[in-house]
Order: structure tokens, then C-alpha cells, then sequence
């Protein structure tokens, strides 16, 4: 409830700074993985991101940004427990991660630049679903059923940080790829567990 009064009150501070640069950003990336013996598992990842940035100087602006990940685990390998007269035939694992964060951007080159590297960094909260379920076959009678594990529901604050390389296209479009990293308090170690590369467009209002 705080971080979203905390963002509807930089919204509100977006509209009134008149004279403020306004940047409007998305990024989307898409990642499959094939894997196995006889590559019959694989895992897919989509994700989308969205930012606005207010410059209040120059080269600083001020952060807010969302991203949304969708990460599907389907492994298809048998596995027998002889013990219980069962057969594990397959797994699928969804995890659907939110995030919102607020922090700041800073730029290290003009915006009349082509290349404009800049890194953000800022406070996160990221709330994530994990939904794991098992398809079984009982060795005895040969029939095969559904176990739905139980839904997992976590929140976590956390340090975002994010490198960027804006292109630019025209005036007010650019072309951006993003490397984001989510970072456990007082975890650095975990910066590089959670790295997710996207490219995308930005917009000068």
C-alpha cells in the first residue's frame, strides 16, 4: 500500500514539474530453452517492462518502472519410484514475478547523442506466484492423474539496478537494450541470479 501511494504521489509530482523532460519507455524480451537426453523439456520466459522517467537535470532523472515475467518449466522425464508403484511422468512449473521499483537514471552522454549509455538504480518490490504440479502414473492399475502442489505466494524488497544503451532514432524515439538486475538486501552476491536482457523503445513526451 506505501509503494503505491508512493508512486501516485511521483505521478502527481510528473504532472506538475511542467517543464520537466518526460521519457516513456518499454522493453519486452523472449527466451526458450531446450533441454534432455532427447531434448523433450524445455523452458520459455517472456517478459515486459515499462518506465517513466522525469529529467530533473540534464543527466538525472527521476524512475518509476514495472515489469512483468511469465517463466514456464515443463520437464518430461520419467522417473519411477518402485517403492510406492509410481511413475513421475512429467513436471510443469509456472512462476508469474511483478515488480515495481522507484529510483533514479543517471546519463552519461548528451540526449543529442546517437549512443546514450545511462545505469538506473532504486528500491523494488517484487511479488511473485509459483504453481508446480505433477503428472503421475500409478505402475499398478496404469492410470495416470494430476497432483496440484499447493499455490506459493512471496514478497520481497529488494535494490534494482539496470544498464542501458538508448540509440537514437529521431528527436523523440529511441531504440534501448537493458541488462536489470534484482538484488536481496544485503545479498550482492545475488546480483548476478536475476539478470534479464531486453530491448525496446523509448519515447520523449
Amino acid at each position: 500500500m506505501r509503494l503505491k501511494i508512493s508512486l501516485t504521489l511521483l505521478t502527481i509530482l510528473f504532472s506538475l514539474n511542467s517543464y520537466a523532460l518526460i521519457e516513456l519507455g518499454m522493453d519486452f524480451s523472449y527466451d526458450k530453452d531446450v533441454f534432455g537426453t532427447n531434448r523433450q523439456s524445455k523452458n520459455t520466459s517472456r517478459t515486459w517492462a515499462g518506465s517513466i522517467a522525469t529529467y530533473l537535470w540534464e543527466y538525472t532523472a527521476l524512475e518509476v518502472n514495472y515489469m512483468e515475467n511469465s517463466d514456464n518449466t515443463v520437464i518430461n522425464e520419467v522417473v519411477t519410484y518402485s517403492d510406492l508403484d509410481i511413475s513421475v511422468l512429467g513436471q510443469q512449473t509456472e512462476i508469474e514475478t511483478k515488480s515495481y521499483g522507484v529510483g533514479f537514471r543517471q546519463s552519461f552522454s548528451s540526449r543529442k547523442s546517437f549512443i546514450q549509455p545511462s545505469i538506473s538504480l532504486g528500491y523494488a518490490r517484487t511479488f511473485k506466484r509459483t504453481k508446480t504440479n505433477y503428472t503421475v502414473r500409478s505402475d499398478i492399475s496404469g492410470t495416470s492423474f494430476t497432483s496440484v502442489q499447493p499455490l506459493i505466494k512471496t514478497r520481497q524488497d529488494s535494490m534494482f539496478g539496470t544498464f542501458s544503451l538508448k540509440f537514437r532514432l529521431s528527436q523523440r524515439l529511441s531504440l534501448r537494450g537493458s541488462i536489470q538486475t534484482y538484488i536481496r538486501a544485503f545479498e550482492w552476491n545475488s546480483a548476478k541470479d536475476d539478470l534479464r536482457y531486453t530491448a525496446g523503445f523509448t519515447w520523449l513526451l
